[in-house]
């Protein structure tokens, strides 16, 4: 380890005394514990014995040292402005952003601690609309809410028993080492209303989505197989729906795509856990409550193209639609 040390103020006000008594580089030195070069090139970038000042000395130093500091990177205008587009319009994390330009070889590289530590600072350089708001700490995944305490929420939607278990999934299905094992569930808005079906491949995490006018099992049936022809047969393997009455017509989907049905058991979301956090994601966009009547087909299909082309952290940061189809996408 470096002994070395900074000249301070004090030392350097030994030094003027030197110069002014005259005294010799290797006495000054000695009298303030430094080397005598150390003291000849401090004189000499100082104005020479003549005219050196240890103040002015001082704050020379003191002007250096801000100067050969790395500026902050979030001073950058167009490196912050990317960041305030991927998380407001696209809906990425600190941790996506900064994980998908290492991806790609950016010129731009910053940590996600460097941008959280932003938004905590001063918001991104953006004001806050008061004192004490949080700012765009409410534009991040889960908006600064606590989690729910798992059983503490009671399910009040309707179940049926005697179904394919999720235990008796191939292998493949479980270590997520095939495409093809999609997991399903239903997205609600108002009560009522219509709601989304969404589907999720375990393997790479592509989303397709579709709206349903009424929630009941024929309805939820139908689009199931609709949206699961528009995949490549070999891309479909095996469902896992959730247990809600509304995937009753499981058997109609099986026999129609020739594929087998699981089930998780009663209150074990986790065993379904891809869908679950897909459907997480969604709800960025449609908080509960939200009419489902009011969206159009186009806005559906945004957000789906939106969440397919978000990359992820278990994915290497490629987005889902890279690793589905193989392919390299240019993001940034």
């Amino acid at each position: 380890m470096s002994s070395y040390n900074h000249l301070t103020l004090k030392d350097r006000e030994c030094i003027l005394l030197g110069v002014t008594l005259k005294d010799t580089y290797q006495v000054i030195a000695q009298r303030i514990g430094c080397s005598k070069a150390t003291v000849s090139r401090e004189i000499k970038r100082n104005g020479g014995r003549k005219a050196y000042s240890a103040v002015k000395a001082q704050e020379n130093y003191q002007g250096r040292r801000l100067k050969s500091r790395r500026p902050r990177l979030l001073t950058n205008l167009k490196l912050r402005d990317f960041i305030l587009h991927c998380i407001v319009q696209r809906q990425w994390s600190p941790e996506q952003i900064s994980g998908r330009l290492a991806h790609e070889n950016s010129e731009w590289r910053i940590s996600y601690n460097t941008i959280y530590r932003g938004i905590e600072r001063d918001n991104l350089g953006i004001k806050r609309k008061s004192h004490g708001a949080r700012g765009f700490a409410r534009k991040l995944r889960h908006r600064g809410k606590t989690r729910k305490v798992k059983g503490t929420i009671k399910e009040r939607r309707g179940r049926f028993n005697d179904v394919p278990s999720v235990h008796e999934r191939p292998v493949s299905c479980e270590n997520r080492s095939r495409f093809g094992h999609w997991e399903g569930d239903t997205i609600r808005g108002k009560t009522g209303r219509s709601a989304l079906v969404t589907l999720v491949d375990r393997k790479s995490r592509y989303l397709l989505s579709q709206r349903v006018l009424k929630v009941n099992a024929k309805n939820v049936t139908q689009v199931m197989i609709d949206l699961l022809h528009t995949v490549m047969p070999k891309r479909v393997r095996t469902l896992t729906p959730d247990r809600g009455t509304e995937f009753a017509g499981y058997r109609e989907v099986s026999q129609e795509l020739s594929i087998p049905v699981y089930f998780p058991d009663p209150h074990a979301p986790q065993q379904r856990g891809t869908n679950e956090n897909t459907n997480g994601l969604i709800r960025e966009y449609f908080p509960k409550g939200t009419d489902l009547d009011q969206l159009t087909d186009q806005d559906i299909d945004k957000f789906v193209r939106d969440l397919n082309h978000r990359p992820r952290k278990v994915l290497g940061w490629k987005s889902p639609f890279e690793v589905f189809f193989g392919t390299k996408l240019r993001l940034i």
